[in-house]
């Protein structure tokens, strides 16, 4: 497929290049003064006590929940909807991933549904903030505390959202924001994982960095492994992260681009946004009718376009679980229904016009 509008395109310009240079100018291609400086902006931007840069997301994940006890056997609840990579992370571990359903309104995991998923077994909740912008944390905050539970954040999605004053990711025990290439800024891959308390973050330095706190040495009090970025990756994350706030205005923009060429189109529902959450869009997010019809639509008129997630209780990989296939009817609609339309800071506006003329199209017909 010839594509005219790709879903993806990170915002790149000189500043990456420079970096790049620099970085292998001076030799630093392991971790080294962009690593230091990339993660030194994170924690003052997010307000984080402690962090650790990991080489993805997936990883990320991996490492919280090592880092806070996470074993064979246990058990961690999780949206049904969600990227597979919130319930992988959870089974290489050896612990047992429970979904529970997410809200048809917002997307983000339903909070009524938490206690009843709730066992002997169940060790940590993991929320997941969806499509850039935070799920309802207080509440969940209160059911892990109840019940003597962690919580480990996925806030994959979430850089530059605040929950009620606080950034994604530093609300829970410890938390993981990625910087794959289709985030909001990004380092190819890579993420960093956040937390407030010094046991997890000391456990976090052991298993990022093959068992030792420090490199450069030869002694290893603990197993760990390779969880570590590059220099080279942290260049381009030190010049992301600079144009974020222009990244971030670019992108409302668009979406609102978006709602003013689709506001007569009765079709589309957008995801709701709550007031307790700012929003950095994740694309626009939009249930549709007929969408496999839209979808065809769409890709033959040269727009790439991406479906919702696959629940996840539906995964061939977690058919292990014996969930049955009715079980979780709001990631069932999300996924029925639909839609990720791109809203990178390459779109021209005449791009989003014809994106939305083909819409119009579509349904007019």
């Amino acid at each position: 497929m010839a594509y005219k509008i790709f879903q993806i395109q990170p915002y790149f310009d000189r500043s990456e290049i420079r970096n790049l240079k620099k970085a292998i100018k001076t030799g630093w291609v392991t971790e080294g003064p962009f690593s230091q400086e990339f993660l030194s902006s994170i924690k003052e931007f997010t307000g984080a006590k402690y962090a650790v840069l990991a080489n993805n997301g997936t990883l990320g994940l991996f490492l919280s929940l090592l880092a806070v006890g996470i074993k064979e056997g246990d058990e961690v609840i999780v949206p049904d909807f969600t990227f597979n990579a919130s319930a992988s992370s959870i089974a290489f571990t050896g612990a047992i991933p429970v979904f529970v359903d997410i809200r048809t309104d917002d997307l983000q995991i339903n909070v009524s549904q938490i206690e009843k998923a709730i066992t002997k077994k169940t060790k940590a909740i993991m929320p997941v903030h969806i499509y850039g912008h935070s799920c309802d944390m207080d509440p969940i905050i209160e059911i892990a505390k109840k019940h003597n539970l962690l919580v480990v954040e996925d806030a994959a999605q979430g850089f530059g959202v605040f929950y009620k004053g606080r950034h994604t990711g530093t609300i829970g025990d410890v938390g993981m924001i990625s910087f794959f290439a289709d985030k909001t800024i990004t380092t190819g891959e890579g993420a960093v994982v956040l937390t407030s308390n010094e046991e997890i973050f000391n456990k976090l330095k052991m298993l990022r960095n093959q068992g030792r706190p420090n490199s450069g040495t030869f002694i290893h009090p603990e197993l760990g492994m390779n969880f570590r970025m590059t220099d080279l990756q942290c260049a381009l994350g030190v010049a992301q992260f600079k144009k974020f706030e222009k990244i971030k205005a670019i992108k409302l923009r668009n979406h609102r681009l978006y709602e003013e060429y689709l506001k007569n189109v009765g079709e589309i529902e957008y995801m709701k946004v709550n007031d307790f959450t700012t929003f950095v869009p994740f694309r626009v997010n939009v249930k549709v009718p007929k969408l496999e019809e839209l979808i065809n639509h769409l890709e033959n008129n040269g727009i790439q376009t991406r479906r919702m997630f696959y629940p996840l209780h539906r995964q061939p990989c977690f058919s292990y679980l014996k969930y049955k296939e009715d079980e979780f009817p709001g990631a069932d609609e999300a996924y029925a229904k639909g839609m990720s339309l791109a809203i990178h800071c390459g779109l021209k506006e005449k791009e989003i016009r014809y994106i939305c003329e083909k819409i119009k199209e579509f349904y007019n017909n």
